[in-house]
């Protein structure tokens, strides 16, 4: 690379916008350029109009990038020229909301509608990552050059995944940008650093994995450089991040601190951070209302009503909304939380008009929807009107019904835990254990590990409970004492961000018992695994016909595990056999050791064969009929 394209790329990582556009028009005039030089001038030209905010410049120089490239099939500066659009398209549709927070800037309604659901957007990075074979077969090129685009590669695919909420598979994609940026002294490697960095620790804090998540962002804040608008909305964004996981930590003063000082940053640059200057003021009223400081919380309203005056911005939009039904409905004032419930209800409705356009769907819907929800539950506390149930379960299945749409894994596992609890308020214990192992189903597949093993804790707290809340239901104990019994506060928390997952600390379990039976309960297979547990005749007995009934029963209702005094039974059935493992201790460790024998086991023809062999002939399998099954259990059940 030219030694002046070079300065003009430290300039640029240094921040130092204008210089370095001073440098590129000194450069633009010298003659005998070479294409590569050509084309990096146009692409560090573009990426300086990004930042300071000259969208359209930008694009049209990636345009004619592409253009030219595209004839010559130069790989390389293909993904660049798409790279560079993709950035600009983005940055376009974050920024463009420009005193309005309900259009983008376009200079057609098609286009408006385009860029607004995102459709652009998506395609560029779509486009960028089908060159990825491609890349992969560039031999001749220079490493360093190919690393680059592999960078790129990985951090596209990986903010796609993240759109996707497949939080693991994001992470693993940014773990590999970022050491391909930090280990390679790259064009853009000051730039991608910072930014990798960021996207992670929002991954991993919507996992709820919060202290990894915060050691991100604070890398993150370390390596940011200049003071372009990009720069300073990314550290604004991670400032509010880093708040909110002071919130669900339960350090308060901490998360005002953040949210201060990203409001701080983004306020003064509000002409094109409007939502973040939104967002961070219903932080803030947030987290006073939660402590309890009401007049605090006034004191913010009153000044985002000012900002919102001074900047001649109508308050007709969804964000203002939800903020003054969050602070109404914190009120005494029964005419407050009236007219808080009706801004809620609102809200809600005017979703559904938002469908039927190709306008992106707000998240303020999913937001107020959980406010209803908790404003209803703060009513039937106090009234113990279990009628206002009613008015709750319709809201419940509507954010079901939302997060399956929005594919947000975590607000699933979420809305099913609330079901689960509003059913045990009921006192339905079966549809309660059934939602429960619906959500863990969900967490579990999408490798929200936090909340699976914190929901796991809380169905086997249930079984334990089971006698004593039959007993309850008897004695008709109030609803106060139902949503105590039912922690439904704790839930609401959650959903709110009020506090973190206190997922207990994983034990291994005590193995006692492994089965194996056929369909009705016949017995092809037990393993005990130990002589110092003993399993008497008679309660084996009484246990297999327990087994059965529960196989028969609770399989076929979605249940998966049982109490039978200190033991707890986990099922899992595979074609016409149930796999059974008896054990004492917590459930979850023993659910994935498990789940990973059945899926093992599966995957072995010969186990499966001699299985379907001796159900057919109805003979119960000994150790010498399996010579290697001992140690594969073992393997399984007892490693460390």
């Amino acid at each position: 690379m030219h030694k002046v394209l070079e300065q003009g790329w430290n300039l640029f990582n240094e921040g130092k916008l204008e210089e370095a556009l001073q440098l590129l028009a000194i450069f633009e005039n010298l003659e005998d350029l070479n294409p590569e030089d050509k084309h990096y001038y146009r692409f560090l030209k573009g990426f300086i109009y990004c930042d300071m905010g000259r969208y359209q410049e930008s694009l049209e120089i990636a345009a004619q990038d592409y253009l030219e490239f595209k004839s010559q099939n130069k790989v390389l500066f293909l993904i660049d020229s798409l790279y560079l659009k993709r950035t600009a398209v983005g940055l376009r549709r974050l920024y463009a909301a420009k005193g309005n927070l309900d259009l983008l800037l376009a200079s057609t309604k098609e286009e408006q509608d385009f860029i607004s659901s995102g459709k652009l957007y998506i395609s560029i990075s779509k486009e960028i990552v089908s060159y990825e074979p491609l890349l992969k077969s560039l031999t001749e090129e220079p490493l360093f050059e190919v690393e680059l685009r592999e960078g790129l590669l990985n951090f596209i695919n990986g903010y796609y995944s993240f759109g996707k909420n497949k939080f693991d598979e994001a992470i693993e994609l940014h773990k590999r940008s970022l050491e391909i940026f930090e280990n390679n002294d790259l064009t853009l490697s000051s730039v991608m650093v910072p930014l990798t960095l960021n996207v992670l620790g929002h991954a991993y804090s919507l996992k709820g994995e919060l202290d990894i998540a915060l050691e991100s962002h604070k890398r993150s804040l370390d390596l940011f450089r200049g003071n372009s608008i990009n720069t300073i909305q990314a550290i604004g964004a991670t400032f509010t991040n880093m708040g909110e996981i002071y919130f669900q930590k339960g350090d308060l003063d901490q998360a005002i601190e953040n949210y201060e000082k990203s409001l701080k940053i983004v306020e003064y640059n509000s002409e094109y951070l409007v939502s973040w200057v939104v967002r961070n003021y219903d932080c803030l009223i947030k987290v006073f209302l939660y402590k309890g400081s009401y007049e605090k919380a006034r004191e913010y309203l009153e000044r985002f009503n000012q900002y919102l005056e001074k900047n001649k911005i109508s308050k007709d939009f969804r964000g203002y909304k939800l903020i003054t039904a969050r602070f109404m409905r914190s009120s005494s004032r029964i005419r407050e939380r009236a007219e808080a419930e009706k801004i809620l209800k609102e809200i809600i409705v005017g979703h559904k008009a938002l469908k039927d356009t190709r306008r992106r769907l707000p998240e303020e819907f999913s937001v107020a929807l959980v406010e209803l929800c908790d404003f209803y539950l703060e009513e039937l506390r106090l009234t113990n009107d279990l009628k206002i149930i009613d008015d709750i379960q319709p809201l419940v299945i509507r954010l079901l019904k939302e997060a399956e749409r929005t594919n947000s894994y975590t607000l699933q596992v979420q809305s099913y835990l609330l079901y689960g609890k509003i059913s045990l308020l009921l006192m339905n214990m079966g549809d309660a254990r059934r939602y429960l192992v619906e959500a863990q189903q969900i967490a579990d597949s999408h490798s929200l590990q936090l909340l699976a093993r914190e929901i796991s804790h809380q169905h086997d707290k249930l079984l334990e409970q089971l006698e004593g809340l039959e007993s309850y239901k008897k004695k008709k104990i109030s609803i106060s004492e139902r949503m105590n019994l039912a922690s439904l506060d704790d839930t609401m928390d959650l959903m709110q961000g009020k506090r973190t997952i206190n997922a207990p600390k994983l034990t291994d379990e005590e193995p006692v018992l492994l089965l194996i039976l056929a369909g009705g309960g016949n017995l092809l297979f037990s393993y005990p695994f130990s002589d110092e547990v003993k399993v008497e005749d008679e309660l084996f007995g009484g246990f297999l016909s327990a087994i059965t009934t529960f196989s028969d029963e609770a399989l076929s209702e979605g249940l998966d595990r049982a109490k039978f005094g200190q033991y707890t039974v986990l099922m899992e059935n595979l074609e016409v056999f149930y796999f059974c493992y008896l054990f004492k201790g917590q459930t979850y460790v023993a659910k994935k050791k498990l789940s990973d024998f059945t899926e093992n086991f599966q995957k072995n023809i010969s186990m499966m064969e001699t299985l379907n062999k001796f159900n057919q002939t109805s003979q119960v399998i000994e150790l010498k009929d399996f010579p290697f099954l001992e140690g594969f259990i073992k393997g399984i059940f007892t490693k460390n």
